[in-house]
């Protein structure tokens, strides 16, 4: 019987040279409290996802605190905003260059 390969390594980010990708997603909570304090009904509002991305070589030309981080992390998320929050780049004398950026998608702004 053949065996079917699926692709393994990093498919959501279109940059070459990514070496880790975190997405972590969350809503806020508001539980509704009868007389005798026990649940009656609750709702989530305000659903927001961070994300990490690390990396070797030069940082993206579209990674830069305060930008949607161009084109590079579309394959993230399907609409919203999105905002990089902190971008962090080193090097060393006997390594390539490594880089780290996170920040934050709000899919329900426009």
């Amino acid at each position: 019987m053949p065996v079917t390969l699926t692709n393994i390594g990093i498919q959501t980010v279109d940059i070459t040279l990514a070496e880790s990708v975190e997405v972590s997603a969350k809503v806020e909570a508001k539980p509704l409290l009868d007389k005798d304090g026990k649940f009656a009904d609750g709702a989530a509002f305000d659903p927001t996802s961070d994300f990490s991305l690390k990396g070797r070589g030069d940082l993206p030309a579209g990674l830069a605190v305060g930008s949607d981080g161009g084109t590079d992390v579309d394959g993230l998320f399907s609409g919203g905003v999105t905002i990089v929050n902190s971008v962090k780049e080193m090097e060393k004398n006997d390594d390539w260059n490594s880089w780290e950026c996170s920040g934050q998608n709000f899919p329900n702004a426009s």
